[in-house]
Parts: structure tokens; C-alpha cells; sequence
């Protein structure tokens, strides 16, 4: 499985595996080769030895006659004591009295009985210090990532830990073996009836159990995923965060650091939450079924066309919140397991109406502008909701809608255009004439959804002066504490000003995180039972005939004419 974690975007590159017997007396080191140049350093003088394939510190020792110890003095930059020899890496050996050529056979005896008695160990289920280096595991990090490494197979790996996965939690103390081929090539099966939170792995040849514990320790971002709640969370992300689009990437990214603030929380407040996070910038699907159906839900993928090839690979296996697209709402009635996270265009603009509704007077008129000989999804929906809700209005283009108002009452207007690229000169048109006119007469109140505030060419001046009313489905009221909060922290982990996305990741992580953490499997079983308010968004969400779900919770904002803008709901 390629799992990928940005920065870190991994490709699978595993070392190949030799066949070991379970017998240890068929293995036989490779031989050491002294090496002719010197080099010197410090004032003193070094064989410079290049690394072969399998080849170990102790044989490498014996055959230039000085001990581990000296070796890890002679290179202290290379860390061999933590992270053990590699492949193709340049020793420096100090010089002593080398052993000569008749003594070679006696040297080969003695590795292929050091690595005897180390197999022996092991098959005893007791692998010796000298044996492994520990590695603690990063919050990034998969076993595919560990072992391309340390240049050694998982398989060595999974045995020497007595584990019956490549799955590895964060912070686990895992051995990496300093002879890998002793490790490959053996099966383990684990053992029923152990306390919970312990790994219990048999071997298939040695008669004992080795119990491996998780350890806690500290760390600002590396606590993210440690501490136990009520109900352990598993995640799988995925984002197109190497999109060849310069702005997606950086905002996918900025999603990932909100998700990761969240998780970081709730991690604090005692949920372990083990996130799996992928790049779906390539065409082909980056996880199987078996990866997808380990996560209690999956944060994306983001395009119409990834969200289907998800859903028919993961075949119901997991729970798809899709996180930023409000144009993908359609698949909820069809596809089972989705979540549509961001409130579609239709239920803002139904309660754009409602709010008309709310706000109507005797003597008020309901004014449609529309681009001259244009229709769209958009002016179709606005016109449905006004039928349905029972509010008097006119349907006119820009040129004429002045000649539709009332002088009485309040004037209530709406754009109503399919709000694409092509949309952007009648927008600015239509609100700077609505200016105009709000300036020469009141009662003017510009009503629309969150997609006019995409537009930056829109005068912000203008829209304070004609009162717009927007229901939108973001928007972040810096008065709030949690939304201080959540700054300060982001400022300080990632030198940076949050945007949008990163607001969106924090919410979408917190809201179906805590569901999970409180109801386990059955989670999605509350997700119309349990509301939410966020630091940008909030969350209601209503089941489709299909048993999707869809996002139903607007945020009513208002740009009032003293330049301030305040949150009525």
C-alpha cells in the first residue's frame, strides 16, 4: 500500500528479500574484502571501506581486526549505533594490524557463528540489543516509509517485532534488525485472549510470546495521534495535494495543517486518531479496498470523477465525506456512503428565499435580475423557491429592473446568473448600478448565496452599502474565542495565516472525528441526530433516499452600511 504524507510523498521501493531457511547453519555471511585505500583525518589514519549488500558490523570488524566500538568512534556523523549500516556507505576503519589471508576462513566461521547464535535468539523469541537499533515512529510515517529507510525488507521488520501487519501506530518503539536476511522468510500468527492494547505475535517456530507496548511520550505535533478515547478513530485522506495547479496545492495543503489542529485537540482531550493521508493527484487510485475499508470514514477525494472511482473501489467499505466541492452535491442521490460536507448552492439558496420570506413586508418587492437571454441552473432554482414560498416577485434583465420597483417599501433583490467566469461582467455590472441607485434612493437590500463573495472584483464598499444578506456555507466570526484560539495555534505551528481551506479541514476533522470517537462503527448513525458549529461552518446534516447524507446548515451573514459585517445565525 503507497501511502503518502506531505512533505513526504512515497513511492514503493523495497529492498529485495534472500530466501533464509529456518535453519540458521544454511546461512553464510558475506565475506569482507579489505579495503587498499586510506585516507587521512585528524591525524590519524583510515581504511576506506564501501558497504556490500548484507554485509554487518560484526563481520566488518572482524575482518579489519578493531571492535564495533571503534567503528562508531571513527564515524559519529553517521549514526550507526541508531540507524545501522547501509548499503553502498563509506566507513572509515582506523588502521591496526590486519589480519592476513590464511585467517579468512577462520573470520567467515566465526560471523556464520555470531549469526547462529543470533538466529538461535530470535527463534528463542528473544532478539539480543546488539541485534536491533530502535526507531521511534513519526506521525508521518508507514512502514513503507521505514523500511526504504534503513534499506531493509518490511518482512525483516514485521518478524523481528513479532507483528502481524505493516500497520504501525505513532510513537511505537519499533526494532529495525541490524541483519535483516535473519528475519525474512517466516510466517507469525497472533494469539487470542491478551489485554487490550497489547500487540501479541507468535512466530511460527519458537514456542513463546513476545508482547510489544505502546509507549507515550511527548512532542508539540508528534502528540497528535496518542491518547485513547472512548472509541479509537481511523481516517484516510485523500487530496490532490501535488495537483499540477499551483492554488490547489496550496490549499489542499492548508486543509491537511487545519485537519491536523483538529486532530492535535482531540488528541489532547484523550482520542487517538491514526490518519492515513494520500496524494490524488495521479490517475490511478492510491489505496485498495482493504486500505479503505480499515477507516472509519475518508476525507475526499475532491473531483466528481475521483469521489465515483472511490465509492465503486471502496464498495460501501467506508464512509466518503466529500470536503470542498459544493458542485458534487448530486451524487448523494445517487451513491450510498457519502457525506456531502459543504451546504449545496440549492439549500443556500432556499434559505436565501426563507429569509426573504422572514424579512417581507406589505408594500416590499421581490426583484429577479437575470443576463439578458440567459438561463441557468441557478436563475431555474431561485425561480422554483420563489413559486414554492409564495412570495409576489419579478423576473427582469439589468436595464429594466429599475422600472419593476416599488417606492414604498423595500426593494429585495436578487442575481440570479450561473455564476461562472462568463457571469463575472454582468456581477460587477449589476451590483455597481444597484449601488448607484441605493445612493439616490433607500430601501435597497442586495439578497444572494456565498458564491458572489468569490467574485474580488466586486467593490466590497458597494455591497456594505446595498446591506447584502448572504447565506453562505462558510464564513469565520473573529470575535469568537475558539476562532482566536485556533489562530494563535496555527500562527504557531505553521508560520502562517489560515485560509479558508485550513478553517474547513479543522471543522470537517473535529465534527466526524468526535462522532466517531463517541459512537465507534456506528457513527454515521448520528449524523442526523447530531448538530454542530464550527469555527467557519457548521453541520446539519439531512439523509438522502439513497442513505447519503447532505450538508443543510447556512450561515446568514450581513454587510452592514457602517463597513461592519455581522453573523445573524
Amino acid at each position: 500500500m503507497n501511502r503518502k504524507i506531505i512533505p513526504i510523498l512515497a513511492a514503493s521501493l523495497l529492498l529485495a528479500a534472500a530466501n533464509l531457511t529456518v535453519s540458521a547453519q544454511g546461512y553464510v555471511a558475506p565475506p569482507v574484502t579489505v579495503s587498499k585505500e586510506k585516507v587521512r583525518s585528524g591525524g590519524k589514519v583510515f581504511y576506506s571501506h564501501v558497504v556490500q549488500e548484507r554485509q554487518t558490523l560484526y563481520s566488518i570488524s572482524k575482518a579489519y581486526g578493531v571492535t564495533i566500538e571503534e567503528i562508531y568512534e571513527s564515524n559519529p556523523t553517521l549514526n550507526l549505533e541508531t540507524e545501522g549500516l547501509k548499503k553502498n556507505q563509506i566507513l572509515m576503519i582506523p588502521v591496526k594490524d590486519i589480519p592476513q589471508e590464511e585467517n579468512a576462513k577462520e573470520i567467515v566461521e566465526e560471523t556464520v557463528q555470531a549469526v547462529t547464535e543470533e538466529v538461535k535468539a530470535a527463534v528463542d523469541g528473544q532478539p539480543q540489543a546488539d541485534d536491533y537499533f530502535i526507531h521511534k515512529v513519526k506521525w508521518f510515517e508507514d512502514m513503507d516509509a521505514i523500511a526504504r529507510k534503513y534499506g531493509v525488507s518490511k518482512e525483516a521488520i514485521i518478524n523481528i517485532n513479532g507483528m502481524t501487519s505493516d500497520k504501525v501506530k505513532r510513537k511505537q518503539d519499533l526494532k529495525i534488525p541490524r541483519h535483516p536476511e535473519v528475519w525474512e522468510g517466516r510466517s507469525v500468527t497472533p494469539q487470542p485472549d491478551i489485554e487490550k492494547g497489547q500487540e501479541v505475535i507468535v512466530a511460527e517456530f519458537p514456542d513463546t510470546v513476545a508482547v510489544e507496548e505502546e509507549k507515550d511520550e511527548g512532542g508539540i505535533l508528534d502528540d497528535l495521534f496518542v491518547r485513547e478515547g472512548k472509541h479509537d478513530v481511523d481516517i484516510t485522506m485523500l487530496l490532490p495535494f501535488s495537483s499540477p495547479r499551483s492554488g490547489d496545492k496550496v490549499s489542499f495543503m492548508d486543509f491537511y495543517c487545519g485537519a491536523l489542529l483538529a486532530a492535535r485537540k482531540m488528541g489532547n482531550e484523550g482520542t487517538s486518531i491514526d490518519l492515513h493521508t494520500y496524494d490524488m493527484a495521479q490517475s490511478s487510485l492510491p489505496v485498495n479496498h482493504a486500505g479503505l475499508s480499515e477507516s472509519d470514514f475518508t476525507i475526499g477525494p475532491v473531483s466528481r470523477t475521483d469521489i465515483m472511482k472511490v465509492s465503486s473501489v471502496s464498495d460501501g467499505a467506508t464512509w466518503i465525506v466529500s470536503p470542498l466541492d459544493m458542485q458534487v452535491e448530486s451524487l448523494a442521490d445517487s451513491l450510498s456512503h457519502l457525506v456531502q460536507a459543504p451546504t449545496p448552492t440549492a439549500v443556500q439558496i432556499k434559505d436565501m428565499v426563507r429569509w426573504i420570506r422572514s424579512d417581507y413586508k406589505s408594500g416590499d418587492k421581490v426583484i429577479v435580475i437575470t443576463p439578458s437571454g440567459q438561463k441557468s441552473s441557478y436563475a431555474d432554482q431561485v425561480e422554483k423557491e420563489l413559486e414554492e414560498s409564495g412570495l409576489p416577485h419579478s423576473t427582469t434583465t439589468l436595464g429594466s429592473a429599475s422600472s419593476h420597483m416599488v417606492s414604498g417599501g423595500t426593494n429585495r433583490f436578487i442575481l440570479a446568473c450561473d455564476y461562472t467566469d462568463r457571469s463575472t461582467v454582468f456581477l460587477i455590472e449589476a451590483v455597481r448600478n444597484l449601488y448607484m441607485m441605493a445612493s439616490r434612493r433607500p430601501g435597497i437590500i442586495l439578497y444572494s448565496t456565498s458564491r458572489i463573495r468569490t467574485y474580488d472584483q466586486i467593490d466590497v464598499e458597494q455591497l456594505h452599502k446595498l446591506n447584502m444578506h448572504t447565506s453562505v456555507t462558510y464564513f469565520v466570526d473573529y470575535d469568537s474565542k475558539d476562532v482566536k484560539d485556533f489562530l494563535l495555534q496555527y500562527r504557531a505551528l505553521f508560520k502562517a495565516e489560515p485560509s479558508r481551506s485550513a478553517y474547513s479541514g479543522y471543522d470537517l476533522m473535529k465534527y466526524f472525528s468526535t462522532l466517531a470517537a463517541k459512537y465507534g462503527k456506528r457513527w454515521h448513525r448520528a449524523l442526523d441526530r447530531v448538530d454542530f458549529t464550527g469555527l467557519q461552518s457548521d453541520f446539519k446534516l439531512e439523509r438522502t433516499p439513497s442513505g447519503s447524507f447532505v450538508n443543510t446548515a447556512v450561515r446568514r451573514v450581513i454587510y452592514n452600511q457602517d463597513y461592519s459585517v455581522s453573523l445573524v445565525r
